[in-house]
């Protein structure tokens, strides 16, 4: 996408007009516009006239409690808000779904009908989402206009998702689920602070099995991570987060590895530590692992009440140890911001500077757990982020926010 750039917060409320043009996938427009609302956004819907054989006017009206636009020239709408009105407005401007018909008179710069003249008439940007039959995705007139759109300024073309169609066929052309349609809004409003970047992230916990029914391991639910890899994308790095066992949907766009232990997460992080450019470990890694686990499981009354332990690798260490503070590298090898985070119940602005030293990361992120202040599973969290000898900057907020935080914070580091 070129131009733009959202300033705020991914979460502070938008002004979103959502164009609905006329195919099958109009119903899931529905789900659509409750999923903005849902996470605050103000929605007000243009339908073609077309798209009033698939979904009425008053259903929309009925989600979003706004008026809804279907006519150029309709006294009545506007009177309450005309449609120039209407494309100053909005923040943003969603074509979803946006049909062959609708894509070709986008590239064309035509405007027969309310939804192509706010679209010529807006300055905000512009993120469609194309839904169609397989074979009429693939025509190479429709293959064209896409990629006029996308070299268009302050354009963004979703891909669509690939599977069975309404019309039986099977291949591409349905309409991305919400969740991946906003995770696309948000970056179409970001500012790429971190365009061009790799980040590599760990997240969740780690479990060391004691035999094939029993395991090690800690409360980390992943959420922190998980933001901070749905953040990243979203402010244009590439994404690869090495995942401890989570009930976690991977965000759109990352590059999830599953793990299971330390022994195995370490391989993974390490593995591709020399090839990003950020390599920041938030997971919950178990310090220690039986020394002798069994692969079938044992009858309690044949287990020990004591359990042998051994250290399990340092990933955050030597991550420091290769590429931290005072580490050297070959000349023009790629050297990663190393960031850890520090999970302490007490003293934590103390403790994690230890830990940043005693791991040579270039930064740190405390968190309090334990107690009611606890992030382990919380959905909003309170961080101290400790970089190189600067005074400890907070961020508090949901972890999305925060995480959005973070990555600002950090991106200067990135640039100097």
């Amino acid at each position: 996408m070129r131009g733009g750039g959202r300033q705020s917060e991914a979460t502070v409320a938008l002004k979103v007009v959502l164009g609905v043009s006329g195919g099958i996938a109009a119903y899931k427009a529905c789900e659509l516009v409750r999923a903005l609302i849902k996470r605050g956004d103000e929605v007000r819907v243009v339908m073609t006239r077309n798209a009033q054989e698939f979904v009425t006017p008053l259903t929309f009206q009925a989600l979003t409690q706004q008026p809804v636009g279907v006519a150029t020239f309709d006294a009545g709408y506007e009177a309450q808000i005309g449609h120039i009105e209407l494309a100053r407005w909005a923040d943003v401007v969603l074509v979803a779904p946006a049909t062959a018909n609708t894509i070709a008179k986008m590239a064309r710069g035509m405007a027969d009908d309310l939804l192509t003249t706010v679209l010529l008439a807006t300055r905000a940007p512009v993120v469609v989402a194309p839904a169609m039959n397989t074979q009429m995705y693939l025509h190479p007139r429709v293959q064209a206009n896409l990629e006029t759109l996308r070299q268009t300024e302050r354009h963004l073309v979703i891909e669509p998702d690939a599977g069975e169609l309404a019309c039986g066929e099977v291949g591409a052309g349905r309409l991305p689920d919400p969740p991946v349609i906003l995770a696309e809004l948000d970056r179409a409003l970001s500012p790429q602070l971190l365009k061009g970047k790799r980040v590599l992230l760990s997240a969740g916990p780690t479990r060391e099995a004691i035999d094939a029914a029993r395991f090690l391991s800690n409360p980390s639910s992943g959420k922190m991570g998980y933001a901070l890899a749905a953040a990243a994308r979203s402010l244009g790095a590439e994404v690869t987060l090495v995942s401890g066992p989570t009930a976690l949907e991977a965000p759109y766009g990352v590059t999830r590895v599953d793990v299971v232990s330390a022994v195995q997460m370490h391989g993974e992080v390490m593995a591709r530590a020399s090839e990003v450019d950020v390599a920041m470990m938030v997971a919950a890694v178990a310090d220690w692992r039986p020394s002798h686990p069994s692969d079938k499981k044992m009858p309690k009354g044949q287990m020990s009440p004591t359990l042998e332990l051994e250290r399990n690798p340092d990933i955050l260490a030597e991550l420091g140890e290769r590429f931290g503070e005072g580490s050297e590298t070959e000349e023009g090898a790629r050297r990663p911001l190393v960031v850890g985070f520090a999970a302490e119940s007490h003293d934590v602005i103390e403790r994690a500077r230890a830990k940043r030293a005693r791991k040579g990361a270039h930064a740190i992120v405390a968190n309090v757990i334990g107690g009611p202040a606890s992030t382990f599973g919380a959905e909003s969290a309170t961080v101290h982020l400790l970089v190189g000898d600067e005074e400890p900057r907070t961020f508090s907020g949901t972890k999305p926010e925060v995480a959005r935080a973070l990555w600002e914070a950090l991106a200067r580091r990135l640039q100097s």
